[in-house]
């Protein structure tokens, strides 16, 4: 099974380069954050025609994230169970009855002075309770998306341009690394250990790229059963380089 997750930032903006990716016809699964659409509002009809399975939990002009499938997609859960929110950051479901994936899009933060960092850091520390149940489970757990964090500074290209930004925060990344530290694998660093590697580029011309000046944003973390299946993991720089382009690449996972 080969599992994308892209941050489309806005699924109707971007919507040719989201077609390319569903013409390549490469990905059995694909997670999508930040489709800023809600579900009645959602294009399914433009997606027909490729044969995916499809789950949403949108919302007008903001956040949003949806679960494109090839086989079925069943015990589907909107929300984060255990923290109330306005904002649809979470949807959860068991792709051919096999593999339970979680796609998120965590909040930003903005800077730590921000009212919105406290925000982030609890909604993070409410995931950390949620997710701590799977870590042990049978069934192999997947958790994909833009996780709004750099997680060391090997995933800035300059962090000293990101000092006091909630993204490199040493509380958010402190979070993380309890996922980690607990037995989450992260799945890109474990198969490139010393490798620099980012997901997301801003939009300040194709420089960012060229320069390679971005931020890794963007994980697969697997629970212990689904650590042993994976088979590769690696950044979609395609996404980023199309016709009027996300800011994010993609991020590939390959399980057996």
């Amino acid at each position: 099974m080969k599992i994308l997750t892209i941050n489309i930032n806005s699924i109707r903006a971007h919507i040719e380069s989201f077609m390319e990716i569903l013409r390549a016809h490469e990905y059995d699964t694909i997670l999508v954050q930040e489709l800023k659409v809600e579900d009645a509002s959602f294009p399914h009809n433009l997606f027909d025609e490729f044969g995916y399975n499809i789950k949403v939990f949108g919302q007008k002009s903001w956040n949003g994230v949806a679960v494109f499938a090839r086989d079925s997609i069943e015990d589907v859960v909107r929300g984060l169970p255990n923290y109330a929110d306005v904002n649809s950051r979470f949807i959860e479901c068991v792709i051919d009855g096999r593999v339970r994936v979680i796609n998120t899009y965590m909040p930003n933060g903005d800077t730590i002075e921000s009212p919105k960092f406290p925000y982030k850091l609890a909604w993070m520390r409410a995931f950390t309770d949620y997710i701590a149940g799977y870590l042990d489970s049978p069934e192999p757990v997947i958790i994909g998306g833009d996780f709004n964090v750099a997680l060391t500074d090997n995933d800035v290209w300059n962090p000293k341009n990101y000092v006091g930004i909630a993204i490199a925060a040493p509380d958010a990344r402190n979070i993380m690394q309890e996922w980690l530290d607990s037995g989450w694998v992260d799945a890109w660093r474990t198969l490139h250990p010393d490798e620099t590697g980012y997901t997301w580029y801003g939009y300040r011309g194709r420089d960012t790229i060229g320069n390679n000046q971005g931020l890794r944003l963007d994980y697969f973390l697997c629970n212990r059963v689904a650590a042993k299946m994976i088979k590769n993991c690696e950044i979609d720089m395609s996404p980023r380089m199309a016709n009027k382009p996300t800011d994010h690449c993609g991020l590939m996972l390959q399980i057996n």
